[in-house]
């Protein structure tokens, strides 16, 4: 081992011998002087400082491109008032070809169409009864007229418990 006074002796001699073992050393540990350590906290923010000069100019560039895009005179966009006009004008053509459509087949089929639609009316209106004979049941009737057992008893105000009896008059249709 080396005493302090053999250390002072080599550090005065001009053999540069252990001056050049000091940098190895410190080339070694990676040493870096006081003055430019910046400890985690610096390193933190030096990344971070980068990562807010990034965005700034990711930023930049993409409002640069936007603004292009919105004050190109040669290319204007797509959607134009002339371009809606001609697509209102193409619309306003296809109505109107279907509007001659359907009032030449109202002509063609006539009053049989609305003959038709008054019978239906007429009939869907009316209300419909069910006389009970002998052997039928609420459910049985239900079935035969595509109601449920539930919907027959509330048209007619009866309860499911409450017997029926041959003649009686059942409604079968809400109107």
């Amino acid at each position: 081992m080396m005493t302090e006074a053999d250390l002072k002796k080599a550090i005065n001699s001009d053999n540069g011998a252990v001056p050049d073992f000091i940098s190895g050393m410190v080339d070694d540990l990676e040493y870096i002087p006081r003055n430019e350590r910046l400890g985690r906290a610096g390193r933190l923010k030096r990344k971070q400082n980068k990562k807010w000069l990034l965005a700034i100019a990711l930023g930049a560039i993409v409002l640069v491109v936007v603004l292009a895009m919105a004050f190109d005179k040669e290319n204007p966009p797509r959607d134009t008032v002339a371009g809606l006009e001609a697509s209102f004008t193409r619309i306003e053509g296809r109505l109107t070809a279907l509007e001659e459509k359907i009032a030449h087949l109202e002509e063609r089929l006539g009053s049989e169409i609305l003959e038709k639609k008054t019978a239906l009316a007429r009939s869907g209106s009316k209300k419909q009864y069910h006389t009970v004979v002998p052997g039928d049941s609420l459910s049985a009737i239900a079935t035969k007229y595509g109601l449920t057992v539930d919907i027959l008893c509330k048209l007619n105000r009866i309860s499911v418990d409450q017997p029926i009896k041959p003649n009686q008059t059942l409604l079968v249709s809400p109107d």
